[in-house]
């Protein structure tokens, strides 16, 4: 009696402690603790910038939680990324017991391993696996590869509400439950406050799994169409109005939280004209490649591989081997024998996602679901991996489960060898993290560059001096927001029309800031407007100010003239020659246009970058550094560019590689402009 007690006590905290085993050996591992930071410069400080807002708002310090202080004064800035609001309250408690701004995102970060993996643990067992089958599938759900791999993506981190959705759809698919019904709809709401990509690929999931819950009635129940939807019919029990009644207040209830959330966010896409282009969307679309890339990893980094992928850390969606041959086994269990029918949903809907998702040959179904509203302002669906990893928990499990029913010591394999082999791959996995006293040092230097005395009414617009270009931004931000003041600074998944991402310390870029709002609400042709705008803006660290710019703008400034990578096709490089000059070296290079459409290169963001190869014609830097190209490229002529590069000892510089890039759309690279090569040695 005393053992059957024991053995009770340790499946009841056999989770807990198989859990905090992984998350001590990776995550908390790979942060050091508290000394590092998940993420870079840029994207982290952009999400703990959104919870903060969240934070300040909740005390009174902030006006509104949409009309957020950067890209003063455009309305909706918010609308140009994820809000975060779901997964806000653990950041908000550590907030008010007083912890800083960036250890509140960590624990934060953290907090996140405890939310994924306890959902996924119980919609596991929901759905009748035992408790190590939940536990593997959890932990795979948790910790896999991709998860990693994104860790710099804070907005994809709180998955909690994947399963949970999922799970109660399925119970509501196979018993008509619209309890259940009602329950999934909850979670999903969640899931789409804590993160709208998120909550738009557990969409997919689920009408994946409602195409499945058709064709198999269809090919399993006779062929009758009426046999699979008259359970639906019959569910409905209107003798019970309170039923009826509470099912209608509660889908009216989360319709209207989704409007509510969602307003802003058609707000941006009337305001701005806010949409992805394919050109944009198709380089971060998964190719058959992608599912066995991880970079990341020191068990299977395949750098050398598969090396044409257009933006590849977006690619990152190999699972492991563990939890890949454990899948594949569950596909075996699952096709070979009689299982429940959450099975065929679960595989059909996993089928259906990667189907419709993947581009082979330039080509992929999604061509012509992108076009819908809302699938429109989704730009990384690589991102799907992360709901994926679910289906790939659930068909893990159902592997443990299947091979624990005939072998009775197959319970110790899986403690024994299962779980340290899922742990060993994962915590082999090198976080993207950053230094928390980096962070802190950069607001310090912007913070003595400000004026003794700044004014509510003030606006902000600080010079990109440290780069890169998005740090800096992102550095504005967070000292306006610390002083309570708005600044024209900004950074996010979108910015207002005619905004340079980079313009380093040129102050033309100030009346541009401001002409371009004036125009935003159509009053370009009253002076008053930009004077009025102008005189409330503090420009700190610029060169070229004119005094006359706080009377009228200094040029007219026409309307946007968009090129597309069709037109960048029409270029050519033509490098002319290397100085050394000072200590630095000079290279000249002209940028040719055969084409019949002038390159508009400021309006458009397009710009300059370059990396080495080493002497096997390897990279071994990224497309980090960026020139920003000041002349359009008329038509049928040509402009001639000049950059300065600090003379390096690194002796793997053997090749220059120069291409050109349209900041957040697409690289010239990808569609056909070769890079210009330039031997360094």
């Amino acid at each position: 009696m005393q053992k059957e007690s024991l053995d009770k006590l340790s499946i009841r905290f056999l989770p807990f402690m198989l859990f905090f085993g992984a998350f001590f050996l990776i995550p908390f591992k790979q942060l050091s603790g508290f000394n590092l930071m998940p993420g870079d410069i840029g994207d982290a400080r952009l999400n703990n910038y959104f919870l903060e807002n969240i934070y300040l708002f909740l005390i009174g310090k902030n006006d509104s939680l949409w009309q957020l202080g950067f890209f003063a004064p455009f309305p909706f800035v918010l609308g140009f990324s994820d809000n975060l609001f779901g997964s806000s309250p653990i950041y908000l408690i550590a907030r008010i017991l007083q912890f800083n701004t960036d250890t509140s995102f960590q624990i934060w970060f953290y907090f996140g391993y405890v939310a994924n993996y306890y959902a996924s643990y119980y919609s596991l067992r929901k759905l009748q696996f035992s408790v190590m089958a939940s536990i593997v599938g959890a932990l795979i759900f948790t910790f896999a590869l991709p998860t990693t791999a994104h860790a710099g993506h804070a907005q994809l981190h709180y998955r909690f509400g994947i399963p949970l959705t999922i799970v109660f759809f399925i119970k509501f698919l196979e018993m008509q439950d619209w309890k259940a019904l009602c329950l999934s709809g909850i979670w999903l709401t969640w899931q789409f406050y804590a993160g709208i990509y998120m909550g738009f690929f557990t969409i997919m999931i689920l009408i994946g799994l409602m195409f499945s819950y058709l064709i198999y009635g269809l090919l399993f129940q006779k062929g009758r169409i009426y046999l699979v939807i008259r359970p639906f019919i019959q569910s409905v029990n209107l003798q019970n109005k309170k039923s009826v009644v509470l099912f209608g207040i509660t889908i009216f209830a989360l319709l209207s939280l989704l409007l509510i959330l969602f307003y802003p966010y058609l707000q941006v896409s009337q305001l701005y004209g806010a949409k992805r282009n394919w050109d944009e969307i198709s380089t971060m679309l998964p190719r058959p490649q992608s599912y066995f890339l991880s970079d990341a990893s020191k068990l299977y980094s395949t750098k050398d591989l598969f090396s044409g992928i257009p933006m590849r850390h977006e690619h990152q969606m190999f699972v492991g081997i563990t939890p890949m041959i454990l899948m594949l086994f569950g596909l075996m269990v699952g096709f070979f024998s009689k299982m429940k029918s959450s099975f065929s949903l679960i595989v059909g809907s996993l089928f259906l996602s990667v189907l419709t998702t993947l581009l082979v040959s330039n080509t992929s179904i999604w061509f012509y679901l992108y076009q819908f509203p809302l699938a429109s302002a989704i730009r990384a669906i690589t991102r799907i991996d992360q709901v994926l990893l679910f289906l790939v928990a659930y068909l893990s499990a159902l592997s443990i489960d299947y091979f624990s029913s005939i072998n009775r010591y197959f319970k110790r394999v899986t403690f024994f060898v299962i779980f340290p082999l899922l742990v060993f791959e994962f915590s082999n996995n090198e976080m993207y993290t950053s230094s928390k006293q980096v962070w802190r040092d950069r607001l310090s230097v912007v913070e003595k560059l400000l004026p003794i005395e700044i004014k509510k009414t003030d606006i902000l617009f600080i010079a990109q001096k440290h780069g890169p270009f998005y740090a800096d931004e992102i550095d504005a931000m967070w000292v306006a927001m610390n002083h309570g003041v708005k600044t024209l600074n900004g950074y996010s998944g979108n910015a207002p029309p005619e905004f340079n991402t980079e313009y380093l310390d040129n102050c033309e870029e100030l009346p541009l800031r401001v002409n371009s709002y004036v125009k935003f609400i159509h009053q370009d042709k009253d002076f008053d407007a930009y004077k009025n705008l102008i005189s409330k803006v503090i420009p700190i660290g610029f060169e070229g100010c004119q005094s006359s710019w706080f009377e009228a703008p200094p040029i007219s400034y026409g309307p946007l003239k968009s090129n597309s990578a069709a037109d960048i096709q029409h270029l050519s490089y033509r490098f002319d020659r290397i100085d050394e000059i000072a200590g630095k070296r000079i290279v000249q290079l002209t940028i040719l246009n055969k084409g019949s459409k002038t390159i508009y290169s400021r309006a458009n963001q397009i710009r300059l970058s370059w990396r080495f190869l080493n002497e096997n014609k390897r990279p071994f830097s990224g497309w980090d550094a960026r020139y920003v190209i000041t002349q359009d490229i008329p038509e049928n002529g040509e402009i001639k560019i000049v950059i300065p590069f600090e003379m390096s000892k690194n002796s793997q510089e053997n090749v220059l590689q120069i291409s050109l890039v349209k900041e957040m759309s697409f690289w010239a690279h990808d569609h056909g402009l070769e890079p210009l090569e330039v031997s360094w040695k």
